[in-house]
């Protein structure tokens, strides 16, 4: 049982105290008034994932704690990439690295295929948005439109 405890507590700095630092970061870049519906939802997706992860790092038998917990952090990772409502919030972090900057955030829910951009006032990333685009240009080639601010 504390071997369990301990990779438990590895787990949780995997899944919640990392993005935890970088939600902190993005609230600072955003400001809180844009950045708080963010938060929530990114809040939200931790807490979940810590929850199933606890599944694999229960039936994962490596010796080594962190190892144990890393491989737990990284499946659910994996499955939050899949799945149609975490895939846009799991994958921001990577459009952010690979935009070299906060990306447009776009959605076709309800065939609105519009995107938002990092200074307007309804900028954040949601359960509902599916597509992220480093550029306008971008975004208006796969026919988006710009939401009204």
């Amino acid at each position: 049982m504390a071997d369990f405890a301990r990779a438990t507590a590895w787990l949780a700095g995997f899944v919640l105290g990392l993005p935890l630092l970088g939600l902190a970061l993005m609230v600072v870049a955003l400001g809180w008034r844009r950045g708080w519906v963010f938060s929530f939802w990114f809040l939200v997706l931790m807490v979940l994932a810590f929850v199933v992860a606890l599944i694999p790092l229960a039936v994962l038998r490596v010796p080594t704690h962190w190892i144990r917990a890393l491989i737990a952090a990284v499946i659910v990772y994996g499955i939050a990439l899949a799945v149609p409502l975490t895939h846009a919030m799991a994958s921001y972090p990577i459009h952010v690295l690979r935009c070299g900057g906060l990306p447009l955030v776009a959605t076709d829910f309800a065939a609105a295929r519009s995107y938002r951009l990092p200074g307007d006032d309804s900028y954040s990333v949601t359960p509902l948005d599916s597509v992220i685009f480093c550029t306008e240009a971008e975004a208006q080639a796969e026919r988006y439109h710009r939401a009204p601010i």
